[in-house]
């Protein structure tokens, strides 16, 4: 029985080598030499009869062969760990690091996180707050939550969520599309969907006032609208709080649909396969997906 199963190490060498692009990384996660590793992956291909790897100076590539198998070997390991943890549980917790821009973490990812540790108790997170996008050393985190176009190419890009992005104030300024044209505005940096893109769509002909203030970060334009400031232009998911709690009103029915979304990108370092990762992907998928 399982007469063409090969070791279960030398399949482990393999998978690692793929997913992480060399020998030293699969080394340094799998707890062996790189000498080791790479030869388990060439005595599982000669039992293969077969190439898995062409060796370049600073990567190995996958053949086509490989290609193909990669996927079924993954989905075994993947399906183990999630036996064994069912059936036995798990003996030691996972600490996953989540990177995420500061407005996402307070306004919505914060709000909602006692529903993640109630479902998975044994994982804990860490939680980095940036100001933009990119930033900082992406080999330090596992897993960064961008806003933009989903180009990146330094990981995996996994779409999240796109958000309408509407205008609110304080009760006593809200007045419908006739407030904003003379009203006080509160613009956001370095977004592509401003308040000059909202007027061209829903005050054709008019030009927007030049804004009061001009903040980085949701959190300080819905803490100004707080305060009677001005008009924020903010995506629906950060503002909701506010309206729901009646400290914001939409300063009129108009929105616009969002150029740019979010989206988890997994860093080339880290293990997308591993219990914890699988978790909170999943999780964070999940809660998005919620009207």
């Amino acid at each position: 029985m399982f007469d063409e199963l090969p070791p279960l190490g030398w399949l482990r060498s393999f998978e690692a080598s793929a997913r992480l692009g060399n020998f030293t990384r699969a080394a340094e996660e799998l707890n062996l030499t790189p000498s080791a590793v790479s030869y388990q992956v060439r005595a599982l291909e000669a039992r293969l009869g077969h190439k898995l790897f062409e060796r370049r100076r600073r990567a190995l590539v996958l053949t086509r062969l490989a290609q193909s198998y990669l996927p079924v070997v993954s989905k075994a390991f993947v399906d183990i760990d999630a036996s064994t943890a069912g059936v036995f549980g798990r003996s030691g917790g996972e600490r996953i690091t989540l990177r995420c821009m500061t407005s996402l973490n307070m306004l919505w990812l914060v709000p909602r996180i006692e529903s993640f540790q109630a479902r998975h108790p044994d994982i804990t997170l860490s939680l980095l707050s940036s100001s933009w996008a990119e930033g900082g050393d992406s080999a330090l985190i596992d897993l960064d939550i961008r806003f933009g176009e989903g180009l990146w190419s330094d990981g995996e890009v996994i779409p999240l969520m796109r958000h309408a992005v509407q205008p609110v104030c304080a009760p006593g300024l809200a007045g419908g599309l006739v407030s904003l044209e003379t009203g006080r505005l509160i613009e956001m940096a370095g977004v592509v969907d401003t308040w000059q893109h909202f007027f061209g769509m829903h005050l054709e002909g008019v030009a927007p006032p030049l804004p009061r203030y001009v903040v980085d970060t949701s959190l300080v334009a819905l803490d100004l609208a707080e305060r009677g400031l001005g008009h924020a232009l903010v995506a629906d998911t950060f503002a909701r709080p506010y309206l729901d709690a009646g400290r914001l009103v939409r300063s009129c029915p108009a929105e616009l649909e969002a150029r740019h979304g979010h989206f988890i990108v997994v860093p080339p370092s880290a293990d997308r396969n591993r219990y914890g990762m699988r978790a909170i992907i999943d999780w964070l998928r999940e809660i998005a997906a919620e009207p």
